[in-house]
């Protein structure tokens, strides 16, 4: 017979409650150790008692899923390390290649002092390129707001003396 009862609010369990729970799970469990004990809460204290679409089952379901999409995060993860390394060697051995060519072509130039424009080309080949500052927009403007304004500008600003008052008062 399942009792089912009105839902009531757990209050935060304490870590010495938690810590049988996490000592039975690896390191790496996505379930955080709170709600490993409020599994097991359900699974023993609470076993035979069901609550409106919660009891031991579903919350084990849900904690399953969650390590599912854990693993294919982890998968998907694996993938895109192994997708950027090969990026990487893609690129050194592209700029090793073009290297190369540059230097073929600075020979061939060389051989061929007629060809004015390939030497100024390769030339402007071998120009380091200027980096682009950061923050900075196409046409060199900064985008956002303007930097705040400290405090002690505003004091060098200020008169050093402090107007005059009439110390009379009109009544």
């Amino acid at each position: 017979m399942s009792v089912v009862a009105a839902p009531s609010i757990v209050a935060p369990l304490s870590s010495a409650s938690a810590a049988g729970a996490v000592s039975a799970v690896s390191t790496e469990d996505p379930v955080p150790a709170a709600v490993l004990a409020v599994i097991e809460l359900f699974a023993n204290q609470l076993a035979k008692v069901t609550f409106p679409e919660i009891d031991a089952g579903s919350l084990r379901r849900q904690a399953d899923e969650l390590r599912t999409e854990a693993k294919a995060v982890a998968r998907a993860r694996e993938a895109l390390d192994a997708a950027l390394a090969s990026l990487a060697s893609r690129r050194a051995a592209l700029d090793e290649t073009a290297g190369r060519a540059v230097a073929y072509a600075r020979i061939y130039s060389e051989a061929h002092p007629d060809r004015v424009a390939l030497a100024s080309a390769i030339a402007a080949l071998s120009e380091p390129r200027p980096q682009v500052a950061v923050g900075l927009t196409a046409n060199g403007k900064r985008r956002g707001r303007p930097p705040r304004r400290s405090a002690e500008l505003f004091d060098a600003a200020a008169p050093a003396e402090p107007p005059a008052v009439d110390e009379a008062e009109p009544t």
